[in-house]
């Protein structure tokens, strides 16, 4: 698949599941929440557990950052300015009876490197600032 379409379907798909978190908070159902949504009943309830394995904390991580920004043009500077002051945690364990790892805010800086989200001398710049 062609990145940019790769990048924004991954973009697209991070916009559907903060309208399923917003509906869900107004209270709305799994059905009417997918009528909304224009799905169906069973990508809602996938929605929502992932929703809930995020702890309800939607905000943006380095990665939907740095897709955002890929997708939408944003002024390269900007970015690597928010991406400098961004509180970086590492990978740590998945919870029982989960297995493998949850991947940490750094992890995503160095996955977005790998799929060319951005370059290399903007990952070092990002990587010295944050003493990485």
């Amino acid at each position: 698949m062609d990145p940019e379409l790769k990048a924004q379907k991954l973009v697209d798909d991070l916009d559907e599941l903060s309208a399923a978190k917003q509906a869900r908070d107004r209270g709305l159902n799994q059905r009417s929440i997918a009528e909304l949504l224009g799905t169906n009943q069973a990508k809602v309830h996938r929605l929502l557990k992932a929703i809930e394995r995020r702890s309800g904390d939607l905000s943006p991580g380095p990665e939907e950052i740095l897709l955002r920004a890929y997708v939408e043009g944003r002024d390269r500077a900007a970015v690597l300015e928010e991406l400098k002051s961004f509180h970086y945690t590492d990978g740590q364990d998945a919870p029982y009876p989960s297995e493998g790892r949850i991947p940490g805010a750094w992890g995503q800086v160095v996955a977005s490197f790998a799929k060319g989200l951005f370059q290399k001398a903007e990952f070092d710049e990002i990587s010295t600032a944050v003493g990485r």
